[in-house]
C-alpha cells in the first residue's frame, strides 16, 4: 500500500505526531481498535467486528480534537478501507485473505507509528494488559501468514510475568481474588498451539473494566 507510506510521511512532515493533551485516551483507543481489527482478520468472527465498529464514533470524536484533524481523518479512512478488504475476503469468493491480512497489518503499523513517535508515557497495569492483548492478536495474524516474531513472543512472556506479579501485589480482598481468577482463565487460553482468541479477549475485557484506577 504505497498510499500508506506516503500518508505517514506527510503526517511526520506536518508535525502531527507530538503528544497531545488527551494522548493517553487516544493511545488506549488506538490499541483497542488495532486489537479488534487484528482479531477479526485472524478469525473472521463478527463479534470482533461489532466491537470495532462500536469504538468508531468515539475515536472519530477524539481525532477531531487533535492538531490537523483533517489529515488524521485520512488515516482513519485508510483504516476503514482496509477493514472492508478483510471483510470481503471472508464473505466473498476470489478475494485473497492473505493479502488482505498483510494490508491490515500495514495499516495497524501506521497506528503504531502514530503512538510510538510521541514521547513515551510510563506504563501501568492497564497499559501492559493492552499491550499483551495486542501482541497476542498480532501473533495470531502472524501464524495465519506463516510469519512469527520471536521478539513478540519474548515480550509476551515478559508481560505475562509482570502482569501476574502486579495483580498478585494488589491489596488482598475479594476484588484482587476476582482479578486473579480472571487472569488464570486468560492464561489458560494462551495455549502453545495458538491462543484461544475469543475467551482470551473476554478476560482482557473484564480485567480492563475492573482494574483499580490510580
Amino acid at each position: 500500500m504505497r498510499y500508506a507510506s506516503a500518508l505517514i510521511a506527510s503526517l511526520l512532515l506536518a508535525g502531527l505526531l507530538p503528544r497531545a493533551a488527551n494522548a493517553d485516551t487516544v493511545d488506549a483507543s488506538l490499541r483497542d481498535m488495532e486489537r479488534y481489527l487484528l482479531l477479526y482478520s485472524a478469525t473472521g468472527d463478527e463479534r470482533f467486528l461489532a466491537r470495532l465498529d462500536g469504538l468508531g464514533p468515539s475515536f472519530e470524536q477524539q481525532l477531531s480534537q487533535q492538531k490537523n484533524a483533517n489529515n488524521l481523518q485520512d488515516l482513519w479512512k485508510l483504516y476503514r478501507q482496509t477493514l472492508e478488504q478483510v471483510r470481503a475476503a471472508y464473505s466473498q469468493k476470489g478475494v485473497d485473505l492473505q493479502n488482505a491480512v498483510e494490508q491490515t497489518q500495514e495499516v495497524a503499523g501506521l497506528f503504531d507509528t502514530f503512538i510510538l513517535a510521541r514521547e513515551p508515557a510510563p506504563q501501568g497495569l492497564e497499559d501492559e494488559l493492552r499491550e499483551l492483548a495486542l501482541l497476542e492478536a498480532r501473533r495470531a495474524n502472524g501464524r495465519l501468514l506463516g510469519k512469527e516474531s520471536e521478539g513478540d513472543a519474548a515480550r509476551i512472556r515478559d508481560l505475562q510475568e509482570l502482569i501476574g506479579e502486579r495483580l498478585a501485589a494488589l491489596p488482598a480482598g475479594a476484588s484482587r481474588d476476582s482479578l486473579l481468577s480472571r487472569w488464570s482463565y486468560l492464561r489458560k487460553a494462551e495455549k502453545p498451539e495458538g491462543t484461544l482468541l475469543y475467551p482470551f479477549n473476554a478476560q482482557v475485557e473484564y480485567l480492563l473494566a475492573h482494574l483499580p484506577r490510580s
